[in-house]
C-alpha cells in the first residue's frame, strides 16, 4: 500500500481540465489498493466544498497546514489544538500594517471572530502591497522571541498569510500520523505541492513540485511535473 498525498491549490488544482484528469488517475491509485490524501491550507469546510465541487474521491483531509485530519467519514482522527498564550501579541501586529482579514482557525472553519472552543491557529491575511517594514521587523522579533512556536508566511495570488502555529506542525505531521497508523515505508509516500506552507513536507517525504515554483521549493523536490496525473503515468499504476 503507498500514500500520495497533494496540496489543492495550485498543485491538484490548477485548471478545470486538469482537475478532471487528476481525479480519473486517483480513482485507478485508489483502485490499486494505495490511499489519496489531499493537504491544504484551507479550513475543512472549504476543502470539503471543494471536493464536493469536483467530485474528488479522497482517504483523508489535511486542513489547515495539517492542524487537523479528518477521514473521508468526516471523523477527526487528530487535531493540535493551539497554545494561544502569545496571541495577544500576534494579533498587536496588526496595529503595524492594514489587515485584509483576520482568520480564528477552529476545527471546521476559519472564522473572523474568537470562539469559546479551542484554537488551532490563527492568520493575518495581508495584501502583498499592504505589507510593511515595520510589520515584517515586529513579525521576525516574534519568531525570535517564541522559538516554541513556528511562524509560517506564504503568499497565494496577490496576498500573503500569515499564520501562528504550535512548533512542528506542519503538512508533514499528518503524513507522519498516517505512516505509523497505515504501517507505510517512507519509499511509499509521495508528496506533491508549489508553495512555502508544503515545503515541511516536499522536504521530509519524497517530494515533487507543481508547475512554477521557487528556487527553495524546487531544490528540495526529486522531480517536477506540470500535473499531479503526469507522476501517474509515468510510474504506470
Amino acid at each position: 500500500m503507498k500514500l500520495l498525498v497533494s496540496d489543492f491549490d495550485g498543485t491538484y488544482f490548477t485548471n478545470e481540465e486538469s482537475i478532471i484528469k487528476n481525479n480519473l488517475w486517483i480513482k485507478k491509485w485508489r483502485k490499486s489498493g494505495n490511499i489519496f490524501m489531499l493537504s491544504s491550507g484551507r479550513s475543512f469546510k472549504s476543502l470539503k466544498e471543494m471536493t464536493k465541487k469536483y467530485n474528488i474521491e479522497y482517504d483523508y483531509l489535511s486542513c489547515c497546514d495539517g492542524s487537523i485530519l479528518y477521514d473521508n467519514k468526516d471523523k477527526i482522527l487528530l487535531k493540535y489544538n493551539l497554545n494561544n498564550s502569545i496571541l495577544k501579541e500576534f494579533l498587536n501586529l496588526k496595529t503595524k500594517t492594514n489587515v485584509e482579514r483576520i482568520q480564528y482557525s477552529y476545527s471546521d472553519d476559519y472564522y473572523a471572530k474568537r470562539k469559546k472552543e479551542s484554537l488551532i491557529g490563527c492568520n493575518l491575511v495581508i495584501k502583498n502591497n499592504n505589507i510593511t517594514n515595520i510589520f515584517l521587523n515586529q513579525w521576525n522579533q516574534l519568531r525570535e522571541k517564541y522559538l516554541e512556536y513556528d511562524f509560517l508566511a506564504y503568499k497565494h495570488d496577490e496576498i500573503t498569510f500569515f499564520c501562528l502555529k504550535n512548533k512542528g506542525i506542519n503538512k508533514s505531521s499528518t503524513i507522519s500520523y498516517l505512516k505509523e497508523k497505515l504501517d507505510l515505508n517512507y519509499e511509499n509516500i509521495y508528496v506533491f505541492g508549489d508553495n512555502e506552507n508544503d515545503y515541511a513536507m516536499l522536504s521530509y517525504y519524497q517530494g515533487y513540485y507543481i508547475g512554477e515554483v521557487e528556487e527553495k521549493i524546487r531544490t528540495v523536490c526529486i522531480n517536477g511535473f506540470n500535473q499531479v496525473y503526469e507522476f501517474l503515468e509515468e510510474i504506470n499504476i
